[in-house]
């Protein structure tokens, strides 16, 4: 199964403020020490070092947007040899974590070969994954997901269950104890933005990241649903001042809620 190198929980940022303050640089930096460190560290053992997102791209919000990877592993068919290259990868990324330029920014995912669909075959991974994935750029070896034939059909269960996780994580919220208001702020726009990017794939929309989700909302979608909280998501990502968080939170969940209605109705 996929799993994430250990270290802090995935969740609100615990380095330096993340915003447009952050240089660009940094991520290129980030790309090429990491992928230095993963061919040094594990040889033989990576098939291929993806990375994916709106970095690719160049659409990425400077200081927000994760710089996103994908590591498949060859398969030694052993869990045990999984193991060991899953104790070298965390290795690997523990010197980004403790890095505070580095450490809100660094998101690595790691899939054995297997998990990887060839045509025809059902996916444990996420289709919308995929879908992600197969616009990565290959760092290490070749893009596995480049050929990965995906139905419209894929795409829109997996945006159902995408939107169903969110919401279940915008219900959670409002109860979360020992949590304060900036990172429920933050938990919340990770909710919506991950509702909105269901609702576009739902919809047929491909060529697009969290961080451009709003240019398809404006301009095709805004007489569907009441766009405002991924507008105020979108503007508290580039951490404008101006943006109103009165209500954010329920209108949020509101958003949210009404997502999951389109797609379970449609």
């Amino acid at each position: 199964m996929s799993e994430q190198p250990t270290g802090p929980p995935k969740g609100p940022p615990t380095g330096p403020p993340r915003g447009p303050m952050f240089l660009r640089d940094e991520y290129q930096k980030l790309v090429d020490e990491f992928t230095k460190d993963v061919k040094a560290k594990l040889k033989d053992e990576v098939q291929s070092l993806l990375l994916v997102g709106s970095y690719v791209t160049q659409e990425h919000i400077a200081g927000e947007s994760d710089c996103d990877f994908i590591i498949v592993l060859n398969d030694k068919g052993s869990d045990e040899n999984f193991e060991k290259s899953m104790e070298k990868i965390s290795s690997v990324v523990a010197k980004y974590l403790e890095d505070p330029l580095y450490s809100s920014l660094l998101d690595v995912e790691v899939l054995g070969d297997d998990e990887v669909p060839t045509d025809g075959e059902a996916s444990d991974y996420p289709w919308t994954k995929i879908l992600v994935a197969q616009k990565g750029k290959a760092l290490i070896g070749k893009n596995p997901f480049e050929k990965v034939k995906i139905t419209e059909e894929n795409i829109k269960e997996a945006a159902k269950e995408m939107a169903r996780v969110y919401l279940e994580q915008m219900k959670e919220i409002p109860n979360l104890e020992d949590v304060d208001d900036y990172d429920k702020i933050y938990l919340t726009i990770d909710a919506v933005l991950g509702c909105g990017c269901a609702f576009l794939y739902y919809h047929g929309e491909k060529d697009f990241y969290r961080s451009s989700a709003i240019i398809l909302f404006e301009d095709k979608y805004k007489d569907k649903i009441n766009i405002d909280p991924i507008q105020r998501s979108h503007r508290l990502r580039l951490a404008s001042k101006s943006v109103t968080i009165d209500d954010f939170i329920p209108d949020s969940l509101k958003f949210c809620k009404k997502v999951n209605k389109i797609l379970s109705s449609s």
